[in-house]
């Protein structure tokens, strides 16, 4: 079971404003030498506001490295005059040296610890240009720099958390699409790092933050981190991020269902772990807490299933999620429930045929493995359980019939997956040769239905006949006003005696 997840939940990436810079704070309570005028603070300031006011970029950088040369110059001449390095942060922030910044702002607070409010000011006043530049390469979509440009911010400030959300993030999104495991591996770290320092300034930090942004700061980070830990086959520490985001959005139906998922993975392991030791303490101690999990995991599919306003795609998860508890009962409730609201998903007809086989629910299995073959006949699978549900009710007749068209069918059509969206869609999969000669075609009409099961638009197509024993992929495209939800196909009626 896929956890539900759609590049992890976003937090807002808007652009921010500047500060204004408050004035010094007066002598009282204050340690270290206070700033004081002299030629290089007064040379370093005329530099810094030619340069600010100079609309020309070759002179603005030009004057900021004449404010800043002026103030480092300062360094030797006034020692303890934490103003010189007031202004020298300033002009490295105007060459865009966020690094060199930090170093003088520290050290300007060192000298005169009132500075502490002015300097932190100015701090996260670099700290909104590199991360509002950042935002712009993302939405260019130069990841490279944004990456940057974000490390730049949260090294002149780290006290907000947007720079590592972002950053975790495009990670993230690297980590799903990477093509070597080794990329694959980079990338969630880097994520699971970025995630990680996001919470904890969340947590320990972040005195700007309103109380609106510190929520929904913890639930994207909580959410995206769990989902990482999750990737990695972390589960116990997922189900930990699970819960965290849970106590501030209980009803989120992809976070319980996700928790769920984690602790079902976390179950199985302890119970393998438990079938390769012998006998004794160790062995009951680990299905002691594989069961526990599962009684957890459960107990959140129970909270959902309680639920009335599931799709049909969250019934399937819960359904999926239950079968892997071996709750069939449980489970074919879900997925009747999915079924209802995408009556020709076959993805979800065929787990509830699985389901229901487990649960020898014949009478029931009868039904659904007959609108499975009704609906896609070629497929040996469906086949076989309506033929096994007819046995069992011993209808020995109609499985018998089944069996000899089952054995007597020359192709199968596999891999069946609906795509697309937005008025567009796509019905992939593949043709297996099991006897046609190899170049023959086959006609094959599909229908796509609705969420009541209406049929929407029909598309026939002409599939060729692959090598015997291979695969042959093909796609059938359609358009519709309505959402597609399902399918069905018949063979026309010259194709149906080349197939069977």
């Amino acid at each position: 079971m896929n956890l539900s997840r759609i590049g992890g939940l976003a937090a807002t990436a808007a652009a921010l404003a500047v500060l204004a810079v408050p004035g010094l704070a007066s002598a009282q309570d204050c340690e270290g030498s206070k700033p004081k005028g002299g030629m290089w603070p007064t040379s370093a300031e005329l530099y810094l506001t030619r340069a600010r006011q100079n609309p020309y970029p070759d002179e603005k950088r030009s004057l900021f490295n004449q404010a800043l040369e002026v103030a480092v110059d300062g360094f030797a001449k006034q020692s303890d005059n934490p103003r010189n390095y007031e202004l020298a942060g300033q002009a490295y922030v105007g060459l865009n040296d966020l690094a060199g910044a930090d170093s003088v702002f520290r050290k300007a607070v060192e000298l005169w610890s009132c500075y502490a409010g002015r300097i932190d000011t100015l701090r996260f006043n670099a700290w909104a240009i590199a991360f509002n530049r950042g935002i712009q390469y993302s939405q260019s979509g130069d990841e490279e720099k944004a990456i940057a440009e974000y490390k730049s911010a949260w090294t002149i400030y780290d006290e907000m958390p947007q720079p590592m959300l972002q950053i975790g993030q495009i990670y993230a999104r690297r980590a799903a699409v990477a093509e070597t495991p080794e990329d694959q591996t980079a990338a969630q770290e880097e994520a699971l790092a970025a995630f990680r320092m996001a919470l904890t300034v969340i947590e320990e930090r972040g005195a700007r933050l309103t109380p609106e942004q510190r929520q929904e700061y913890s639930r994207a980070a909580a959410f995206n981190l769990a989902q990482m830990l999750a990737f990695e086959g972390k589960y116990l520490e997922a189900a930990a991020e699970y819960d965290r985001f849970l106590a501030m959005d209980p009803d989120n139906v992809d976070a319980v269902t996700n928790a769920a998922v984690v602790l079902t993975r976390a179950s199985q392991e302890f119970k393998q772990q438990a079938a390769d030791v012998e006998e004794g303490a160790e062995k009951d101690s680990l299905l002691a807490e594989g069961a526990a999990l599962s009684e957890r995991a459960a107990g959140y599919y129970s909270d959902l299933l309680a639920r009335e306003d599931l799709s049909a795609g969250e019934y399937y998860n819960i359904g999926l999620g239950l079968t892997q508890l071996q709750e069939y009962g449980r489970a074919s409730t879900s997925f009747q429930r999915a079924a209802e609201k995408a009556p020709y998903n076959e993805r979800i007809l065929a787990q509830l045929a699985f389901v229901l086989f487990s649960e020898a629910m014949y009478d029931s299995l009868a039904v659904v493995a007959k609108k499975l073959v009704d609906n896609y006949p070629l497929n040996l699978n469906n086949m076989a359980l309506l033929a096994n549900a007819y046995r069992e009710l011993d209808n020995s007749e109609g499985a018998l019939a089944i069996l000899e068209r089952r054995e007597t069918l020359k192709m199968e059509l596999v891999d069946l997956a609906l795509e697309g969206g937005e008025g567009e869609f796509k019905l992939v999969g593949a043709l297996h040769n099991i006897a046609l000669e190899p170049g023959s075609t086959v006609d094959v009409e599909f229908h796509f239905h609705d969420a009541t099961g209406a049929r929407v638009s029909s598309q026939a197509v002409t599939l060729e006949a692959p090598e015997q024993g291979t695969d042959a992929s093909f796609s059938v495209d359609t358009t519709s006003s309505e959402t597609i939800v399902g399918f069905s196909y018949n063979l026309l009626e010259s194709a149906a005696q080349t197939a069977n």
